[in-house]
């Protein structure tokens, strides 16, 4: 078994790898110059994988704690809060490096300090009702975001175009600060992949094999809560990645994260780049924002896997 597993985690290793070197070569130019490749092409890709790490790594943490297989990064208003932390950030003309980042990073922890806080009774925050605040939560910052939308109109194309998700703000700056942030997180996950697989379980059963519930959780929401906020800082919001993709490998590696966290953040890799390579090339020259493409993509996919779960009855 742990065999099988190995060979699975390495296969999606180099379909990651594989998939990397095409994204080089997919585009509207078929064979670009040394400065296309090294300039545009290659941060693109970097970007791609790294933000594809990040949403379906945060995906997969998000769904193993809540128990939720309808969970992702959108769902307890982290991605849409820290969404809002890059348009103030903008609006007030804090356009360095790290005030962008630490804005959006604050506001999504925020934003699940926040609904911990609505959800939290005598020491304890029940799942059933930390989902219901995140729900609110969500649609709170999601009205923010549409009376900015609606305010700065000049702009309301390129805002559009940052909230349908995009990989073309490819800054080696942004790129290190991001994958600082993704790639730490994804290990403090991974090394609490016990945890999380003892609170798929259920609270009870994971108190009972000696697991600090409350503990556990609340470094899983910041740790995850950071992947999602370092990849929306840099690409916007791009939905479907961190919800499909968990579900994809699971049927290829199972429910044990000491192998789907990895799994999962190679497959979201993966999917993203071949996303984007897509949305430059379906109509060139333009191009089609990446989160909207995934969308298209996702939702048949996903409507596919509830339907197939429905008659398994495991819905």
């Amino acid at each position: 078994m742990q065999a099988s597993l190995r060979s699975n985690l390495i296969l999606l290793t180099m379909t990651t790898v594989i998939v990397a070197g095409l994204g080089l070569f997919l585009g509207p130019i078929g064979l670009p110059d040394r400065y296309i490749l090294l300039n545009v092409r290659l941060p693109r890709v970097l970007l791609g994988l790294l933000v594809g790490c990040g949403l379906a790594g945060s995906g997969t943490v998000f769904q193993g704690i809540l128990r939720n297989p309808l969970a992702d990064p959108f769902i307890l208003g982290t991605s849409s809060a820290a969404t809002v932390g890059v348009l103030v950030a903008n609006l007030l003309g804090w356009h360095n490096y790290y005030a962008l980042y630490f804005m959006a990073l604050g506001f999504a922890l925020s934003s699940i300090a926040f609904v911990y806080r609505i959800a939290q009774t005598h020491g304890k925050a029940p799942i059933q009702t930390m989902v219901l605040g995140g729900v609110i939560v969500s649609l709170f910052f999601n009205a923010v975001v549409f009376v900015f939308f609606s305010i700065f109109y000049r702009d309301s194309f390129t805002i559009l175009f940052y909230l349908l998700g995009t990989l073309t703000g490819g800054d080696p700056k942004l790129m290190v600060i991001s994958g600082a942030f993704i790639l730490l997180s994804l290990a403090v996950c991974w090394a609490m992949s016990r945890e999380l697989n003892g609170l798929t379980q259920g609270e009870e059963t994971a108190f009972h094999l000696g697991i600090e519930v409350e503990t556990a959780k609340k470094i899983l929401f910041v740790a995850a809560s950071a992947m999602a906020a370092a990849s929306v800082a840099v690409a916007g919001m791009i939905g479907f990645v961190g919800l499909v993709v968990p579900h994809m490998m699971r049927l290829i590696v199972g429910p044990d994260h000491r192998w789907l966290i990895p799994a999962s953040a190679l497959g979201g890799a993966s999917v993203l780049v071949l996303t984007d390579s897509a949305a430059r090339t379906v109509v060139p020259p333009l191009e089609i924002p990446v989160g909207a493409l995934t969308a298209l993509l996702g939702v048949p996919y996903f409507l596919y896997l509830l339907k197939q779960r429905q008659d398994a009855g495991e819905f």
